[in-house]
């Protein structure tokens, strides 16, 4: 940091500027046994990160941790004796041996590298990511007509709802119109393994993995496949 940014007034937060929370027992207990500036900035920064996740679970991709532009410029100002990347490092370590942050690994695809607040949502979350990537690949499956495809989604439903309202077939319809038939089936596994037996839910978990794609590398760019054109199709199913 130059000096003359160092020398800089503050002036002060706008009435309305966005907050984060932070957990009382980080300020009350661990910040004052933190002997090294860059745990304190990393852990600072990944808790501000894991507010603005706002799916589960809620893991935060240690990439976009380390692409924190105000991150890196805090670690250079404090610890300038290390490099921003070693700094980094250092603090995550730190980070996770005492247990602030949890961390969930691939070892088979690093680029599913996550960390999460070692908290009753975060530990949720590390399992659960933790089954996900477990559970054995599946083989793709044989193209369906959309006959078949209507009953398949009946089928997925009343095992992980129950008795299928007519009031919702047409709905169903659509979404086997919308979503590959993996996806669909996934989907209701992942409502299952929540416990959540709702169509909405298993409706806003499609949603999601059309807006902002799905974490295996094999569906990743299922949005670009689909097409723009497509994607607008339905895009009135999205918004209800």
């Amino acid at each position: 940091m130059s000096d003359e940014r160092a020398n800089q007034s503050f002036n002060g937060f706008a009435a309305a500027a966005p907050a984060t929370p932070l957990p009382t027992a980080l300020l009350r207990e661990l910040v004052p046994q933190m002997s090294d500036p860059a745990e304190l900035v990393v852990t600072l920064y990944a808790v501000a990160a894991l507010q603005r996740v706002r799916r589960f679970p809620r893991l935060l991709p240690l990439a976009d941790l380390r692409a924190e532009r105000p991150l890196i410029e805090a670690l250079a100002s404090l610890a300038p004796e290390r490099s921003v990347e070693q700094a980094l490092e250092d603090g995550l370590q730190a980070a996770l041996a005492r247990g602030s942050l949890l961390r969930s690994s691939d070892a088979n695809d690093q680029a599913r590298d996550w960390i999460a607040l070692n908290s009753a949502d975060g530990r949720r979350a590390v399992a659960h990511n933790a089954r996900l990537i477990s559970r054995p690949a599946r083989a793709a499956p044989a193209p369906l007509g959309p006959e078949a495809e209507g009953q398949a989604i009946i089928r997925l439903y009343e095992e992980a709802i129950g008795p299928l309202p007519p009031s919702l077939a047409a709905e169903l319809h659509e979404a086997t119109a919308a979503y590959p038939p993996e996806w669909i089936a996934d989907a209701f596994a992942e409502a299952v393994e929540m416990n959540v037996h709702n169509w909405r839910y298993v409706r806003s978990i499609l949603q999601r993995w059309q807006q902002e794609g799905r974490d295996d590398a094999s569906t990743r760019s299922i949005r670009a496949q689909l097409g723009r054109s497509r994607a607008a199709r339905y895009d009135h199913i999205i918004r209800h």
